[in-house]
């Protein structure tokens, strides 16, 4: 009978362990780092040309993208995006705090804006979306982690914060555009940036 029950424990775990892995694999399935933690290789800065040497207030260090402060420039990505998936963390260094997300954005940025500002996250500033809504009550307080995961498909933007569906909205325009984020006078730092393309 012990052997039976000790069979029956270990097929279980075997069970919830696989069952786990392929939640964890289809959770994962077809998303890519937009960030190699390293440095900027595949993003660029607004405002900057080639060549150009690095602004001062944008490093890596660690795998984590920091941002000093300042109000230019912001990171933009050197490619554009139609329909995708992205997903992040973020998080501010003093309690007074200021930045943004850009999605489907020119290429230096400027629209499209998610607030990333205390007590005004998630909101959007320079375009329209019908749906839209700060969602400050979702983040954490300073110096902890926060995820965003955003999905922008045709007119459609789903947005959730740290595990919860913030809002849906409709209206987005263009069809196409890069992704960033702002600088905007506080420090900031972001990590495990992660995308997929859909359809």
């Amino acid at each position: 009978m012990k052997k039976l029950r000790h069979h029956y424990f270990g097929l279980l775990l075997a069970l919830s362990v696989g069952v786990t892995a392929s939640i964890r694999a289809a959770d994962g399935a077809g998303f890519r780092p937009l960030f190699n933690g390293k440095d900027f290789t595949g993003w660029r800065f607004s405002g900057q040309k080639d060549g150009d040497p690095a602004p001062k207030n944008w490093k890596v260090l660690d795998g984590v993208i920091h941002l000093t402060g300042g109000g230019k420039p912001h990171l933009v990505t050197t490619g554009d995006f139609g329909n995708f998936e992205m997903r992040f963390e973020w998080r501010a260094l003093r309690e007074k705090y200021n930045s943004g997300f850009y999605i489907r954005c020119r290429k230096d940025a400027g629209n499209n804006q998610l607030n990333l500002a205390k007590g005004s996250e998630g909101g959007i500033v320079g375009g329209k979306l019908t749906g839209a809504h700060t969602v400050p009550a979702l983040q954490h307080k300073s110096g902890e982690w926060n995820e965003w995961r955003v999905q922008v498909v045709n007119d459609k933007v789903s947005f959730w914060c740290n595990g919860k569906l913030a809002w849906e909205a409709t209206g987005i325009m263009p069809a196409r555009g890069h992704i960033g984020f702002q600088a905007e006078g506080a420090p900031m730092e972001f990590r495990k940036l992660e995308l997929r393309e859909l359809k």
